[in-house]
């Protein structure tokens, strides 16, 4: 974990797990160096992309943003309010006990899974969308459990409506 010395400007105390819960200030801070560790070609892909967006400086700052865009994600959470939308999810099923605790999961969260769809991708890799409803704050706890399992090598909830903006 990156460790720096300035003054906090965020709403809260920084814990021993960082920034969780992290509302920013607006104003400009320190900036930390932290180092990342990815795969060589994973790292040639996110360059490629920073060079064909054109509108980012650097590493840095395209790494930046997708902070800044998680945190915004995280912030437009709606978990009292109603919620409709899809989770997709891709998986290597040969990580350890993974589809057992796919299934295990999903097995707490009935009531918020209104179908499922399973396509094979090829001898490791699986495609798995769940078509989901119900109470935010359980829709996202889901997501946030079935995500967060080794083996999920990608996945993204978008709620697509809640009952207010449907009018109901």
């Amino acid at each position: 974990m990156a460790e720096h010395e300035h003054a906090c400007e965020h709403e809260h105390p920084h814990g021993p797990t960082g920034d969780v819960g992290c509302r920013l200030s607006g104003s400009a801070s320190e900036l930390v160096r932290f180092s990342v560790t990815a795969p060589d070609d994973l790292l040639r892909c996110f360059d490629e992309q920073i060079a064909r967006r054109g509108d980012v400086a650097n590493r840095s700052e395209a790494v930046r943003d997708l902070i800044r865009a998680s945190i915004a994600k995280e912030q437009m959470r709606t978990p009292d309010e109603q919620v409709i939308g899809s989770l997709t999810m891709i998986y290597d099923h040969h990580t350890g006990d993974l589809t057992r605790r796919l299934d295990e999961v999903q097995h707490d969260y009935t009531d918020e899974i209104v179908s499922t769809m399973h396509v094979h991708l090829d001898h490791h890799n699986c495609l798995e969308i769940l078509a989901l409803k119900g109470r935010g704050e359980r829709v996202y706890e889901l997501a946030d459990r079935l995500l967060g399992l080794r083996g999920v090598k990608h996945g993204e909830l978008t709620c697509a409506a809640t009952e207010q903006s449907l009018g109901l």
